[in-house]
């Protein structure tokens, strides 16, 4: 295979020049897109370049694809593996890079012997690789601008250069600094409570944080809203707000020397949220902008600069239809001892009554009740073997729920 690079576009050029632009094939049937990529400043991501082609088989291709240099750098521009593998050894592979972003020339085979079939959809043309050095979203469109002379952004069908139909692609750029709600759980008719923290990886020391979120509160009710972070003031709306709305501020430290800032480099757990469960079922809770009289947005303020606004995390309160209950507690009077594998064997052979939790019978946790569960209990309180599996020893929820074995009519009896 025929591979140059840079000056090597020039062949290329002398390719296409002999094609009259036209629209050939159905012309508009042939399109370029790109993927999208995230990260935050200074990671490295990769848009790759793709071809659909409906329209009919095509020899080559050439385009441009333009960004912002001061949002996107580009550090590499390789062939994707798709062009590789299709490339005859009678090809032609051109890839210039410049500031404003990379061009691509191919020539599948000067022979005409290969081609990209029609029918074919998401070949990789280019794979470009970036350096995110801006704080913003920023995207790469296709063009034909972009060196000397412009490659043009074109297909090469019958003999004729075709202008496709183009897209570009994104790269999300994806703040370092987070604002986060954590994920917990509790059962129906419990109580829970939710973590809010702050996460500054790249800010100065925080002065102040402004915080909002929302919750459903037909699945839980909230029952108090305290500072974890020593602040110097914190401040809860009490009016104006609606139901499932909890609006607060919290200036870390007003009083020189200000040595008690909200550190930099580092994850700060900041308020807790208690919640008691109302209903089965999951409740998210949502960072929201807007909210409160007047209206609030999450932000986080150092020294008299507000901050670019952190990547909001949310995060959710799950509550559960489960009984907790201690495995090999077979007879539910809230100890392990003879009577539960007495009890078990009754219930399985005997004709005796039936467990209040079948879940706390099922000592080896296998999602049955047998004889094996009354042996591995004499056998733990007899013979030194293995413990019950969790819950214990201490009564709590089951690690493997959805079993279909249950607990004093709980979400798992069948």
């Amino acid at each position: 295979m025929l591979r140059k690079f840079m000056t090597g576009f020039v062949v290329l050029t002398v390719f296409l020049a002999v094609a009259v632009t036209a629209n050939a094939g159905g012309g508009s049937d042939f399109s370029y897109s790109m993927t999208d990529a995230s990260g935050s400043p200074g990671d490295t991501v990769v848009l790759t370049c793709l071809l659909d082609n409906p329209g009919g088989d095509l020899q080559g291709w050439s385009f441009g694809s333009c960004t912002d240099p001061a949002d996107l750098t580009v550090i590499d521009a390789q062939d994707h593996a798709d062009t590789d593998l299709l490339m005859g050894t009678g090809g032609f592979s051109a890839i210039s890079i410049y500031a404003g972003g990379p061009t691509q020339g191919i020539v599948l085979d000067f022979f005409g012997i290969v081609v990209l079939p029609a029918g074919t959809v998401g070949f990789g043309m280019l794979d470009v690789t970036y350096d995110i050095v801006g704080a913003t979203t920023s995207c790469a469109e296709y063009c034909s601008t972009l060196g000397a002379p412009p490659v043009s952004a074109v297909v090469v069908y019958d003999g004729a250069s075709v202008v496709p139909a183009m897209s570009g692609g994104c790269v999300n750029v994806i703040n370092p600094n987070q604002l986060i709600a954590d994920d917990v759980g509790t059962i129906l008719g419990g109580s829970a409570a939710s973590t809010l923290s702050l996460n500054n990886v790249t800010m100065p020391a925080v002065d102040a944080v402004q915080m909002n979120v929302v919750y459903d509160s037909a699945i839980i009710t909230n029952t108090g809203v305290d500072a974890i972070f020593a602040a110097e003031v914190f401040l809860v709306q009490t009016g104006g707000i609606l139901a499932g709305e909890i609006v607060m501020g919290m200036i870390a430290d007003q009083t020189p020397p200000l040595d008690n800032l909200i550190p930099a480099g580092a994850q700060t757990d900041l308020v807790s949220l208690g919640w008691d469960s109302a209903a089965e079922g999951t409740s998210a809770i949502t960072w929201t902008d807007g909210i409160g009289t007047p209206p609030q947005d999450n932000k986080v303020v150092t020294g008299q600069t507000t901050q670019a606004q952190p990547t909001l995390v949310h995060g959710s309160v799950s509550v559960v239809n489960y009984n907790v209950f201690l495995r090999s507690d077979c007879n539910n009077d809230a100890i392990v001892n003879i009577a539960d594998g007495v009890f078990g064997l009754n219930f399985l052979f005997q004709g005796g009554p039936d467990p209040t939790c079948d879940d706390a019978c099922d000592s080896n946790d296998d999602g049955a009740i047998d004889s094996s569960d009354m042996i591995y209990i004499f056998n733990y309180r007899f013979l030194e073997g293995a413990a019950p599996l969790a819950p214990f020893p201490v009564a709590d929820l089951d690690p493997t729920n959805g079993d279909g074995l249950g607990c004093d009519g709980d979400a798992d009896d069948i």
